[in-house]
């Protein structure tokens, strides 16, 4: 037999649940039909999407207050069997049962609601309050757990951000000091640009290594403004906008290296400083 077809009296009864804020213990009435055993059922009362729900309860004598151990919905769904088989599963079946679930709980250091705690205080006050010290005990030592774990997380984002600060000053220390006040992104744009690998008289260099090379080498930034060149379009030749150029040049050398603004200003950085002495 299925839910909705149950044909057993309802009877007015008091039940233990918890509020809305799902924490808080109440007490409530409800008509409710016996089921089987010590399990009782509501009248259905449809949600906010016109589906039928319902709550069942267990009651281990006609004057105690009852328990609520599941909210349902779609009654035409659960037989009378399935569900006093989950009853048996839970181990709320009966008052002895009941016992050793909460025990079992304690001894696993598992959860015990308030629910359940006031329950039981119905029938023994002395092992409500063993149940309420371990619910109490459970928290503190989840709570402790959360602090160790909230402990360790910090440790390790510290320890990668006094790693990440490392890298970047071992990175900023091969500028000799010319990034050191440049921001982040400024930063991230030059060392793009400089560390970028070329070859230059057949070797592989980064462009960071060959400034600094050069500049040791006696090889001296220059700066060209107003620098033009011809091309030819449409049959005719025309002469380009002004633009800068930047070098390096060497007393008694011929030939020149071209080189990018971000170049030059390094390397006119580790002249005016020394730095790469």
């Amino acid at each position: 037999m299925t839910l909705n077809n149950l044909m057993t009296p309802f009877e007015r009864r008091r039940v233990i649940e918890y509020g809305k804020d799902g924490n808080k213990v109440v007490r409530h009435w409800y008509d409710v039909q016996h089921v089987i055993g010590s399990l009782y059922k509501s009248k259905d009362f449809p949600n906010d999407w016109g589906e039928l729900e319902f709550k069942l309860f267990v009651f281990f004598d006609g004057k105690c207050d009852g328990l609520r151990f599941e909210w349902l919905s779609h009654p035409e769904c659960y037989t009378v069997e399935r569900v006093a088989d989950t009853m048996c599963r839970c181990r709320v079946d009966s008052m002895t049962h009941m016992y050793l679930e909460l025990n079992d709980r304690m001894e696993q250091d598992k959860f015990i609601g308030n629910a359940e705690i006031e329950f039981i205080r119905q029938f023994d006050p002395a092992a409500a309050d063993r149940y309420a010290k371990h619910r109490e005990d459970f928290y503190a030592r989840r709570a402790e757990q959360e602090r160790t774990k909230a402990l360790a997380r910090q440790a390790e984002k510290d320890a990668n951000r006094a790693k990440a600060q490392a890298e970047l000053a071992a990175e900023k220390a091969k500028y000799l000091g010319w990034v050191d006040d440049m921001t982040p992104l400024r930063f991230g744009q030059v060392s793009a640009l400089m560390d970028t690998s070329i070859r230059v008289d057949g070797k592989i260099t980064t462009r960071r290594e060959f400034i600094i090379n050069c500049i040791k080498d006696g090889w001296v930034p220059q700066k060209k403004d107003g620098v033009t060149s011809w091309y030819k379009r449409g049959g005719e030749y025309k002469e380009s906008n002004p633009r800068t150029e930047y070098e390096l040049h060497k007393e008694g050398f011929v030939y020149v290296y071209k080189i990018s603004k971000t170049e030059y200003d390094f390397a006119v950085y580790l002249v005016e400083h020394g730095a790469a002495s």
